[in-house]
């Protein structure tokens, strides 16, 4: 008897679209409210439909469910238990690969007469995951097994991987995979490619070749940095030494430095950008951080008599642009406790101005609470102006601004006026539309709770999902986030946070506290006022302009993978600059490609998706001028890349979004790997962040190998460190809780912070025995997500 699927149409709850699903087929499902004893409202695949279960509603809210007919308004499901449904999905998933066929039969056909052990699993696991082989991809896999790189272990694990996405195991994607497991992170490749064309240009470029005084020049600006005093001269001293004992080559890479020591100084001050100077003279002299001679810098007698110019810079935006002045107040009053070194005479002022405030606040004459603040602060920065170390930093920034940067060929008030200006006035129009559409949605939704109340759920609910998903898309995607300031972004986050919760509440019958936060988040939303963050328009001035310079494609690669390093650490843990960073690596450079040709979007525009590590990395593997050696490292970084896409990859069929990413981050001037692993259920091919598991693991010169294990269950967050340094529990936990802080204004809530050790050893140890292995904890892939413990 031939038994053949129905495919039932059915027309989801409050959307035009309609969720496909097969008769008989086993679903995952997610219970979002429940109707009557024997009715629910349930999310399959990321898309609501009412269903009407076999006997009772199970009690639990996930389920997996077999569709057994289409009804009039829905769909008849019956729970299945788990061992039904991983038989139901083998029976499945054979017959969809031709009649059941066994591995055995598949590779007998391919002409595999006596395969071996390793290739028979390996191709059982293939074909239960519906992966369809060929002769051509059967034979790559066996080549790999036989004699690939790496372990047995590794291969399988390999393999395993492939299976899970649903990969053909062709010998490009195989290399691509094992490269992202198991090989060097592309960091490491990076400085590889940029390491042997430093070292060809050091012996065969006369003009790269860095002269003593040079270096004592670098070391000069590096201690007026620190010390405050005679920046200026110490930044014409270095261009006069260069133009006299140095070359082209060296020009470029000596104003390249000097500019973004110019844009790490405005935004981290200048320790930060006496880093960069110090990072330079290591590049140029080759030498590693601990070998560098250095001059202990000179603090000037000034320094600690005065604030810090950012400090009062920093506070007087406070005062200005925060709503609740009082914690502005706190804020900088914290700042002063740990500033150290303000003059007894200043501390008295601000702290006497500071109490006048809180006393007018309390008194509610906010107005003149503000201008107090307001007088003292710009009385202190007025005076600070005069200062030998802040005068001399101003000129600095000057020159800096009107010789080095001109010295560009471009002109920096044409790109200001012509471009960021005119891209400042798209954002903003972009936001108040957006804006205007999200207050009028939750106008909607409000006035529906109010009048059909707890009836209004399943028509509220899709409106509600509509406008999460409008707000996180434009958090992550729009161009105004670009330049948006963190308060105005966090306001987002918190918002789109809430809607979340009063979807929930919505789901569990509470319609007063659900329409409660949809009206507070309209207010929140409708008084939100878009204001350009300097610091963040001065990035993306200074990326403009660094595109436009010609270089070569291996200073562009060191160029762009240093800045996407530091992308991850300098702005705030903003969501994103998180993104940008991600797309500097190129990780999602061919989903962009093509959404933008399938709109039919300019192609003109295609250099802007060009400018990340990826692009580049495929222009060097294509290139013959750079030589082999060069060509090959770029193939290998490139494969690692590549491979990271593939095991990340989306996949709406599968239950958990398992992803396993590789980013630099840069820590101490060196670009060092993190690994980031995330294991969530699958919402709709959507990581589900009130509901996920995350570790993130890095090794550090200073404690070694450290791991962080976040928990997230219905937004509640319990954190687990990891190390085996002494003490480790006692240094970390109060900064982590600092930190952890801020995830409340985005709707998180911390629960618990604890310590455990990286490393575990074996319990049983006979008398005489050797000491037990210690064996790190590295996160493995696996069906029910990852595992640290193995």
């Amino acid at each position: 008897m031939e038994i053949q699927a129905q495919l039932l149409n059915v027309k989801t709850n409050g959307s035009n679209q309609s969720l496909r699903l097969k008769q008989g087929d086993i679903y995952n499902a997610k219970i979002t409210s429940r109707i009557s004893t024997t009715e629910a409202m349930v999310s399959i695949r990321g898309q609501e439909v009412k269903a009407t279960f076999d006997g009772k509603v199970p009690d639990r809210d996930r389920v997996a469910v077999q569709v057994q007919e289409q009804t009039k308004d829905g769909i008849k499901v019956r729970e299945v238990k788990e061992e039904t449904k991983q038989s139901n999905e083998g029976n499945k998933t054979n017959h969809r690969n031709g009649s059941g066929q066994s591995a055995d039969r598949v590779l007998r056909e391919m002409g595999f007469k006596e395969p071996s052990k390793e290739l028979r699993q390996a191709t059982q696991q293939l074909l239960d995951r519906g992966v369809s082989l060929n002769r051509e991809s059967v034979n790559d896999l066996n080549n790999y097994l036989q004699s690939g790189r790496g372990s047995e272990g590794e291969r399988r694990q390999t393999v395993q991987t492939m299976a899970q996405k649903r990969l053909e195991p062709t010998a490009g994607q195989i290399r691509a995979v094992h490269e992202a497991l198991h090989g060097r992170a592309t960091g490491d490749h990076v400085k590889d490619i940029t390491r042997s064309v430093s070292e060809q240009l050091r012996g065969s470029v006369s003009d790269r070749d860095v002269s003593r005084e040079v270096q004592r020049a670098i070391e000069r600006l590096r201690t007026s940095l620190i010390s405050g005093t005679n920046v200026r001269q110490a930044v014409e001293h270095l261009q006069q030494t260069v133009e006299q004992s140095g070359g082209v080559v060296l020009k470029k890479e000596i104003n390249q430095a000097l500019r973004e020591m110019l844009q790490i100084q405005a935004v981290n001050g200048r320790e930060a950008a006496a880093e960069r100077i110090m990072v330079l003279l290591q590049s140029l002299t080759n030498q590693a951080p601990e070998t560098v001679s250095t001059v202990n810098p000179p603090i000037a007698a000034n320094t600690s008599e005065s604030i810090s110019q950012s400090f009062l810079s920093q506070w007087i935006t406070s005062v200005q642009n925060t709503a609740d002045l009082s914690s502005a107040i706190a804020n900088i009053k914290q700042d002063m406790s740990q500033a150290g070194g303000i003059p007894v005479q200043t501390t008295e002022k601000l702290t006497t101005a500071l109490n006048d405030a809180m006393a007018r606040l309390n008194q509610g004459r906010e107005l003149k609470a503000r201008q107090v603040l307001m007088d003292t602060l710009q009385q202190l920065q007025a005076s600070q102006s005069t200062s030998p170390a802040s005068d001399s930093l101003a000129h600095m920034q000057d020159y800096m601004r009107n010789e080095i940067i001109q010295t560009s060929g471009l002109s920096s008030k044409h790109i200001l006026i012509t471009e960021v200006t005119e891209k400042l006035a798209q954002a903003t129009d972009n936001f108040k539309l957006l804006q205007k559409d999200v207050v009028k949605q939750l106008s909607r939704i409000d006035t529906m709770i109010q009048q059909f109340k707890s009836q209004s759920t399943q028509q509220t609910r899709p409106m509600l999902e509509n406008v999460i998903k409008q707000m996180d898309r434009a958090i992550m995607k729009s161009d105004w986030m670009l330049y948006a300031d963190m308060k105005t972004e966090r306001s987002m986050l918190g918002a789109s946070s809430r809607l979340a919760e009063a979807k929930h509440l919505l789901s569990k019958g509470q319609y007063v506290e659900a329409r409660q936060i949809v009206k507070e988040v309209q207010r929140t939303m409708d008084q939100i006022n878009f204001r350009p963050s300097n610091q963040r328009v001065q990035h993306v001035l200074t990326q403009e302009q660094e595109w436009r310079e010609p270089r070569t494609p291996v200073h562009r690669l060191s160029q762009q993978f240093e800045q996407t390093a530091r992308q991850f650490v300098n702005q705030e843990g903003s969501a994103r600059h998180v993104f940008e960073g991600l797309r500097g690596l190129g990780l999602n450079r061919e989903t962009e490609l093509g959404q933008m040709l399938a709109s039919g979007r300019d192609l003109s525009q295609q250099d802007q998706h060009q400018r990340n590590v990826k692009s580049i990395l495929m222009q060097m593997a294509r290139g013959e001028e750079e030589g082999g050696r060069q060509q090959q490292q770029a193939q290998q970084a490139l494969q690692s890349l590549s491979g990271q896409q593939l095991i990340n990859r989306s996949d709406s069929q599968q239950n958990l979004q398992m992803l396993q990413l590789s980013i630099p981050v840069m820590l101490k001037g060196e670009a060092e790997n993190l690994q980031v692993y995330v294991n969530s259920r699958n919402e709709g091919e959507q990581v589900d962040w009130e509901n996920c598991q995350l570790y993130f693991h890095i090794d550090t010169k200073k404690l070694g190998p450290l791991g962080i294990v976040l928990q997230v269950n219905d937004r509640s967050l319990n954190v687990t460190l990891k190390n085996d340094t002494d003490g480790f529990a006692h240094k970390i936990e109060p900064l982590a809780t600092s930190y952890l802080e801020n995830l409340k204004e985005v709707g998180f809530n911390v629960k618990t912070i604890q310590s455990a050790p990286m490393t575990v050893v074996d319990d049983v140890q006979e008398v005489g025995e050797e000491a037990p292995e210690e064996k790190p904890i590295l996160p493995v892939m696996t069906e029910e997500g990852f595992d640290y413990k193995v």
